[in-house]
């Protein structure tokens, strides 16, 4: 199976510039690239080794500083309404993020990705009942469908990563099916087809290789997405229980002090945390998929 930056131009289309070297693609990515997957990094090491990382506990309060501004009583971050340990409540928090944002997005991207994948290359009637389900179910309001699947469910992590996941699916099963559509007309197809590989063979050889990649990269897109809908849902009382900490329950445990102006920060940190996470995923996810989508012009 050919690889995706040896394949020939097709009729019309520039040929890449062969003479760029690797490591001159590489460093073409620039600071806009490795800052925020620097801190999609940082995050998630936090996230890996909150246990064994030097932090205060994540629940007990500290009664003696209760809101207390950053840097006082050694509160890096300083403590929310009742005294808990903000910085450690945020290295938690992002376990919750995190797992509702990577493992959602991969089942979707699975299961998505086999329908896209099936209705692509075999179009006809086969693309129209999977496409059809896929329609009816974005033409469902996402956060409804959330909250409905999690309330039915009960609040827990598995469950808010199930309501995300399938909230994910139609969106990774329209690019899935055109990428596969992209690619399935290509003269290596077509050879192999002429060979009399079966139909598996040439989806598991040929096109599943070229489709994935643009997917993967938007896969990056649609955990900022996740992470939001997480902080959504633990706004509103529906992500994991208390007291576990979840950026979105940090922020909504600090709204009366950001009303009235006394502690703002106790919504501010995890807020701008949750954006930056967002951001970096989704800069990240642009450059590669931008990257993706250029090397598939040259098929």
């Amino acid at each position: 199976m050919p690889d995706l930056a040896t394949v020939a131009p097709a009729s019309g289309a520039p040929a890449p510039d062969a003479s760029l070297p690797t490591a001159g693609r590489r460093r073409a990515l620039g600071l806009s690239f490795w800052a925020p997957a620097a801190w999609i990094a940082l995050v998630a090491f936090g996230a890996a080794f909150a246990a064994v990382l030097p932090l205060k506990s994540p629940t007990r309060s500290d009664f003696a500083h209760i809101a207390a501004v950053p840097g006082t009583g050694g509160h890096l971050l300083g403590t929310d309404e009742i005294g808990r340990d903000i910085l450690s409540r945020l290295v938690y928090g992002a376990r919750v993020s995190l797992t509702v944002g990577l493992v959602a997005v991969a089942v979707g991207l699975v299961v998505g990705g086999a329908i896209g994948l099936l209705a692509g290359y075999h179009r006809g009637k086969t693309e129209t009942v999977l496409m059809g389900i896929v329609d009816v179910m974005l033409a469902f309001p996402a956060l409804v469908l959330v909250i409905a699947v999690t309330a039915f469910l009960g609040q827990s992590l598995r469950n808010v990563t199930v309501a995300v996941a399938i909230v994910a699916v139609p969106a990774f099963a329209r690019v899935a099916r055109s990428a596969t559509i992209s690619c399935v007309h290509r003269d290596f197809v077509t050879a192999a087809r002429g060979m009399g590989a079966t139909t598996w063979r040439v989806l598991r050889r040929e096109v599943l290789p070229n489709a994935v990649l643009p997917v993967a990269a938007f896969a990056l897109v649609v955990v900022g997405v996740a992470i939001i809908a997480e902080g959504g849902l633990a706004f509103l009382g529906l992500s994991v229980p208390p007291p576990h900490p979840s950026w979105g329950s940090m922020i909504y445990g600090g709204k009366n002090k950001l009303a009235d102006g006394t502690a703002p920060f106790i919504s501010l940190i995890p807020a701008g945390v949750m954006f930056l996470t967002v951001l970096s995923f989704n800069v990240v996810g642009d450059h590669l998929r931008s990257r993706f989508d250029t090397r598939a012009g040259v098929l």
